[in-house]
This record gives structure tokens, sequence and C-alpha cells, in this order.
């Protein structure tokens, strides 16, 4: 995933001489890419004003790069796609496999699980940098044996009564994950009082009344919008979903494959939040006070999303890919066992790891240690009080392998001075 974000007073985007020509008329600046040179994969247009030629809109089809427009708020006003595969016996099965009471209820199953499975990793490996109360208790809910208890109830009752008790097991589990992300979210940027994500005017907040709601309304829709693409390029119709339920103007399928990917905006946001680069200023508030991004926070967050997407990870066969590529295998897998291709498919996403040596314990060493301890770990006085004040702030930091090896190994009791 490499989406490149358009805003700015006055842009135009059109081919000059075979190049795709992106210029900001405000700032005077020019980017050019030659064809089949492109390396972005998606553009997204995040303003208000500015204009697209009919050929540079051909030129991105030809070169199979979406287009995703946004509107105030960062929701998706519309995307245009690249020509979807010619599959009605496809679609078809898909109707089909909707009606099969048994075949919904084990692809939405596979869903949640894999969901469910995807929170509580993240919450793991957050765990080692963050203090965070109450994970044991998340952990005890045994949503698998949750799962299996739907699954031999589904004989003695109707395929819409169990899957509202499958999004019940699911929204009891979101809803605990949600408390432990506010609590990290509020220890990192305790200024933008983030509270949740419902408010008294919108249960799904898509005018996000504080900071990190707009940031994560924002990168939801940048992930939305490479479902889309993802399903399109299949042959799936995503108005026929499996977990969601059939709504007029709503992209079931879409919110489906989305749940199993959110996790990896929330990551993308903590990061964003612990380099301590943006701050208040850097957001709108409108005049019925909702809150949205400035053009220069959302390019850092979509970078931190374009990196996590592109972080490789060991897959199939002990091969390393790209979260991108799965989410494209994990779609294809889907089509497969629609179609009757293959026999069984499974949402399992390889667990990511959080590479810092930053650990609790050694922040908490760091935080306390004494002049005579900084002597000994080798530590000078000024990169001590640095680590001690990025820490203060909520920062992540960087430790040398040295000073870590000695932090773990403990730091011996200095001899009082005679």
């Amino acid at each position: 995933m490499n989406s490149l974000l358009v805003t700015g007073f006055g842009t135009s985007i059109y081919v000059e001489k075979r190049k795709l020509t992106i210029y900001n008329k405000l700032e005077g600046k020019k980017e050019e890419f030659y064809p089949h040179k492109i390396v972005y994969d998606g553009i997204v247009i995040d303003g208000l004003t500015g204009n697209i030629t009919f050929e540079a809109m051909r030129w991105l089809m030809k070169h199979n790069i979406n287009l995703t427009l946004l509107n105030w708020n960062g929701q998706i006003l519309a995307n245009t796609l690249p020509e979807q595969p010619k599959s009605g016996k496809l679609r078809i099965k898909q109707y089909e496999k909707y009606l099969d009471s048994e075949t919904r209820f084990e692809i939405a199953s596979n869903i949640v699980q894999s969901k469910i499975e995807q929170s509580l990793n993240l919450l793991d490996e957050l765990s080692k940098y963050h203090e965070i109360e109450n994970i044991v208790k998340i952990k005890k809910l045994s949503h698998k044996d949750r799962i299996l208890q739907i699954n031999r109830n589904l004989e003695e009752q109707d395929i819409s009564k169990s899957i509202r008790q499958l999004m019940t097991c699911e929204g009891q589990i979101a809803e605990s994950y949600l408390k432990i992300m506010v609590e990290i979210f509020n220890k990192i940027n305790p200024e933008f009082h983030f509270t949740g994500r419902k408010d008294k005017t919108n249960s799904r907040n898509y005018n996000a009344s504080d900071e990190i709601n707009a940031l994560l309304n924002y990168g939801y829709s940048i992930l939305e919008s490479e479902v889309r693409k993802t399903i399109n390029s299949v042959g799936l119709d995503y108005s026929i979903g499996f977990l969601h339920e059939i709504n007029q103007s709503h992209t079931p399928l879409v919110y489906d494959i989305q749940e199993l990917f959110r996790w990896l905006i929330d990551l993308s946001v903590i990061e964003l939040l612990e380099e301590r680069k943006i701050k208040k200023s850097d957001f709108i508030i409108t005049e019925n006070y909702h809150t949205r991004l400035r053009a220069n926070t959302a390019k850092m967050l979509i970078e931190k999303i374009n990196g996590n997407f592109n972080h490789k990870i060991q897959y199939k066969n002990k091969k390393r890919y790209s979260y991108q590529n799965i989410l494209h295998d994990k779609v294809q897998q889907l089509a497969n066992f629609i179609s009757d291709k293959q026999k069984n498919f499974d949402f399992d996403i390889p667990k990511i790891i959080i590479q810092r040596n930053d650990v609790v314990q050694i922040r908490e060493k760091i935080l306390n240690m004494t002049p005579q301890q900084r002597k000994q770990c080798g530590i000078n006085k000024s990169t001590l009080w640095y680590l001690k004040n990025n820490l203060t702030k909520g920062k992540k930091i960087t430790i040398y392998d040295k000073i870590k090896t000695k932090l773990e190994n403990g730091i011996p009791n200095v001899p009082p001075k005679a």
C-alpha cells in the first residue's frame, strides 16, 4: 500500500506530455509521474477546491490506481476503481452462500474470531511498552467457546438471531478493547481528552468531537478504500456481506473485511501520537465543533498506515508477505471458497510484533535511575535528562543494546561515599 494524499486550495491533476501532473497553485509545487513508473497505488483527494481532467482519470485507471475522494470529515465520498473482472458465476455463488445459513455463519464466525485474536494480540504487544490495567480480564473472555456454543444453537434458531449473538460476543470484547485503548491514548496525549468512539450526536462518530476520533475516522476511511479496491479486483459483490447485514447504500462485505485490519489503523494512530509531532493546532475545529485533520496531519497519518500495511511478516510457506498482500490473499481465499474452488478457508492473519526495546521495565528503571547508576551504565548526564524528559511526555525512546543489557541484568547498588 502506498497512497498519495492530494490536498490544498486549487490543486489540479492533469496529463502533460504523457506524464501525470499534480500542481498545487497555492504552493507553486508540481509533481510529475512518467507512465508505468509511478510508485503510488492509490491517490486520496482531501480538498474542497481543485480539478482533475478526464485524461488524468484515464491515466490512473490504465495504471490500476484507485482514486478516493474524501469529504470534510474524512469519510469516503466516492471511489473510482479499475475495471472489475467479469465474474457472474462468482457472484451467483456469493448470493447462494449468503442464503445458506451454515455457510454464512461459518464465514461470519471466522471474521469475528480473527478480529478478536488480532485485537488481543495488539494489546499484548502494547502492554510491553505501556502499563495496561485489566488486560488479564479481557483475555479471560473465552470467545472461541462462546462462538462454538452459538454455532451449536444455529439449528434451533434463525440465522439472524445467531448473527446477532455473534455480534454481541464481538461487541463485548470490542468494548473491553476500547476501554484499554482509551487508557493508552490518554496516557500518550491527555490533552486530546479521548473518551471513546460514541458521542451524544452520533453513535458512529462520523463527525469527530475530538482529535483521536478524527485520526481514527480518517484512518478507517483509508482502510475502507484499500478493502474496496481489493474486493473489486477479485470480483466479489461488496453489497453482500456475511457478518454485517444488507442495508441500502451500505457495503457490508467491505465492513466485514475491514474488521480484520482495524487494529492496524489503531496501531498507526498510536505510533503517530507517540512521536509527539502533532498538537491541537494541527486540527481544524468547525463551526459545529467537529474536528478534522489539517493536511500535514493527514499526510503523517497516511505515511504511518502505508508503513504498517507494507510491513512484511512470515506467512505462507515461511515466506514474508506484506499485510497488503495478505489482505488480497484472504479476499481471494474467500472468493475461492465461495466458488467451491477450495473446501476450507480461514481468516488467520500473522500476528504483528512491535520491534522496540523500551519495554515498561526498562522505562521504569530509567525514570528512577540515580546519578550513581547512570555512571555505571555509561550514560552521560544530558542523555539521561533527555530520556527522562521524553518518557515523562509519553514518547517512545531508543536505547542502545549495550545499555539495555546492563539495565536488563540489573544495576548493582553503589556503596555510599565515605
